[in-house]
């Protein structure tokens, strides 16, 4: 983490996919993006898929705490989805939520801030997850 900082608590749940959400999905101004992994336990699980709303790293909504969605640093084709837990200048600092199992910020470092695509807004729960999430 960066020096002097402290860690970021999850923030809650993520609210479910309504009506709403999914109308603005297939209208095109939410994307979406399934999670891989159980890097973010117990926030979301592998195969949730999250409705992100795309913003810029300026954008005024960006908060730590937030989850997020990025391009990851040394794999551009890859989307992660962490915590946002500390953004400068330089870049943004992202963790799972599941440290243990999570490769963030920790081990590639701050993710530069031009590879953000969006913040969560909802979560559509997959039907594999299991009973004590």
């Amino acid at each position: 983490m960066t020096p002097g900082l402290q860690p970021v608590k999850p923030t809650g749940p993520i609210p479910s996919a309504n009506w709403r959400s999914l109308i603005l999905l297939l209208s095109g101004r939410r994307r979406r993006c399934r999670v891989d992994g159980d890097s973010m336990r117990p926030t979301l699980a592998a195969n949730d898929v999250v409705i992100f709303q795309p913003i810029h790293a300026d954008n005024k909504l960006l908060k730590t705490g937030c989850v997020v969605v990025a391009r990851h640093p040394l794999q551009p084709a890859k989307l992660i989805i962490k915590r946002l837990v500390a953004f400068n200048s330089n870049g943004l600092e992202l963790r799972g939520d599941n440290e243990p199992a999570s490769t963030d910020s920790r081990h590639f470092g701050l993710v530069p801030r031009n590879q953000l695509l969006g913040i969560a807004e909802c979560v559509i729960s997959s039907a594999r997850r299991k009973p004590q999430d």
